[in-house]
């Protein structure tokens, strides 16, 4: 098994504004942004006793993909961004393929992982949704 060193960020270049949301302490290692389209619907979109390793999961993603990639990330290292064992990273993302949310290909050496299910289901659902 690989090992992997958490990275520690300098929390100065960061917006002051995320800094006064959550604190320079828990900023540490950086952030992943999170729609708020997805905020509302997210009960809906993550029900079940396994929706929170599913939300790591995508969220540990979500922090890798950025544009032009020189590499895909190993299932061990989305792993490790996570919190999650290999074994119950590899289960929430079988679970998030089972909703039609992402879309894999490659090996665990290097996945590509597409999320446009799940970004079709929260503007979906986001619709569907009155606002109070």
């Amino acid at each position: 098994m690989e090992s992997f060193q958490r990275q520690k960020m300098d929390v100065s270049r960061l917006p002051v504004t995320v800094v006064e949301k959550w604190s320079a302490e828990s900023l540490s290692e950086g952030f992943v942004p999170f729609p708020k389209k997805l905020i509302r619907c997210l009960h809906r979109l993550f029900p079940g006793e396994d929706a929170m390793s599913q939300l790591q999961a995508l969220l540990a993603i979500v922090d890798f993909k950025r544009p032009n990639l020189t590499r895909a990330p190993s299932l061990s290292y989305l792993a490790f961004l996570a919190g999650l064992t290999e074994s119950d990273f590899e289960d929430a993302l079988r679970a998030l393929e089972a909703r039609n949310y992402v879309r894999t290909s490659g090996d665990n050496n290097g996945l590509t992982i597409s999320l446009e299910g799940l970004l079709s289901a929260i503007n979906k659902e986001a619709q569907a949704q009155p606002i109070p």
